[in-house]
C-alpha cells in the first residue's frame, strides 16, 4: 500500500505519542539518552527517507515510533544479550495492545534488530527501519554514551604520562 504524500510527520505520530505507556519512554535510559528521544529519532529520518523514496511512508513511521515500545519493567530479570533478541517481541506485543497494527507495522518492529534478531524484514520499509535504527543507535552511543567516556579516560592516561613519571 503506497501512501499519498500529504500527511505530516505530526499527523502520523500524534495518537501514538500521546499514549501514557509512549510517555513512560521520556523516563527510560535508552544509547546516554532516553528511549523517547530516540524513537523520536529514528522515527523522524524513517519518515523522511521513506516518504521521499514514495514508500509507505505512514506504516514505517508508526512502527519507528514503536520499535523500542517497551520500558525496562516489561524485560526486568533478562540479562543484557537476551533483551538484544526479545525486545522487538515486547515491543510488537506492547504495541498491539494499544493500537492497530497491519503486517508491515508488526514485522518492521519484530525485525529492526536483524540481524541480530530472529525475524527477517519483509518489506522496504522494514530494511530501512533496521538500517536507520542502526546508524542512530551508533550516532547515539558515540556522542551520548561513548564520549564522555573517551574523553574522561583519555584525559586520565593524558595525565598518568604527564604527571604520572617522576
Amino acid at each position: 500500500m503506497k501512501s499519498t504524500n500529504k500527511i505530516s510527520f505530526d499527523n502520523i505520530a500524534k495518537n501514538i505519542i500521546n499514549k501514557d505507556k509512549f510517555n513512560k519512554l521520556k523516563y527510560e535510559s535508552h544509547h546516554g539518552l532516553t528511549r523517547y528521544n530516540h524513537v523520536l529519532r529514528v522515527s523522524k529520518f524513517t519518515y523522511k527517507i521513506t516518504k521521499f523514496l514514495k514508500m509507505d511512508y505512514v506504516s514505517a513511521t508508526r512502527a519507528a515510533l514503536l520499535h523500542d515500545y517497551y520500558t525496562q519493567s516489561d524485560l526486568e530479570n533478562i540479562s543484557e544479550i537476551k533483551k538484544l533478541n526479545m525486545h522487538p517481541y515486547v515491543a510488537s506485543k506492547n504495541a498491539l495492545k494499544d493500537f492497530n497494527l497491519n503486517k508491515k507495522e508488526l514485522n518492521a518492529i519484530e525485525s529492526h534488530m536483524f540481524p541480530l534478531g530472529k525475524t527477517l524484514p519483509k518489506y522496504a520499509e522494514s530494511w530501512v527501519l533496521t538500517t536507520v535504527d542502526k546508524s542512530v543507535a551508533t550516532y547515539e552511543q558515540y556522542k551520548f554514551k561513548w564520549k564522555n567516556a573517551l574523553t574522561v579516560y583519555t584525559i586520565f592516561i593524558i595525565n598518568m604520562i604527564l604527571f604520572g613519571q617522576k
